[in-house]
């Protein structure tokens, strides 16, 4: 998997300053990480792997109703979870609904998940019970040349779409569309490489 400066060397030569001259790594990074970001939501929206992870057991005890700290940094948002006994095997899915009806007593399972402002939520459970949790994650943003892009052929789209923003910071709106239309025209690719729709 290819690092920033992959895609840094390519930038500058679809800016034709391939010595650097003009685009410095510290003025195209912040439009590097631009792209970045729109590359993992074009995945998030096609549905990739590349943007989907799986957390390990997450230990809730008794009464406990919610999950805060004790989700996965890089999570974005939960997609779904799966539920059983501390250290159990039998995963079972559970209901994601639009609020926890406080009215509903708690059983020795947790049963329904409800995500909301940055929390899972649950009606508590009589029993401690281990949960997975399937979500949305953050890919790291590279900062540094040296940083990885995080994303199988990721420099195609990125490469292209940071020079297409250095352009137009400069006015050159022909070849920001040009650039433009690179990156777009890769995204179908790394797309199919990356196993989305």
């Amino acid at each position: 998997m290819a690092n920033a400066s992959v895609a840094l060397a390519t930038a500058r030569t679809f800016l034709n300053d391939d010595n650097a001259e003009l685009w410095s790594d510290a003025i195209l990074i912040p439009k590097l990480q631009e792209a970045h970001r729109e590359l993992q939501a074009k995945l998030w929206r096609e549905d990739s792997p590349a943007i989907r992870e799986e957390s390990t057991a997450i230990t809730v005890a008794i009464g406990i109703k919610t999950l805060g700290a004790s989700l996965p940094a890089d999570l974005i948002t939960p997609i779904s979870l799966m539920e059983t006994t501390v250290a159990g095997t039998a995963w079972i899915d559970m209901t994601e609904v639009q609020y926890i009806d406080a009215t509903i007593a708690a059983t020795a399972t947790l049963i329904y998940w409800c995500w909301r402002e940055g929390v899972i939520s649950f009606l508590g459970s009589t029993a401690a019970r281990d949960v997975k949790v399937l979500y949305r994650k953050l890919i790291t943003l590279p900062t540094v040349a040296g940083s990885a892009i995080g994303i199988t052929f990721g420099e195609l789209y990125i490469a292209a779409r940071t020079a297409a923003f250095a352009a137009g910071s400069v006015g050159n709106k022909d070849s920001y569309d040009a650039l433009t239309q690179m990156a777009n025209n890769n995204l179908g690719d790394i797309i199919a490489i990356n196993r989305g729709r």
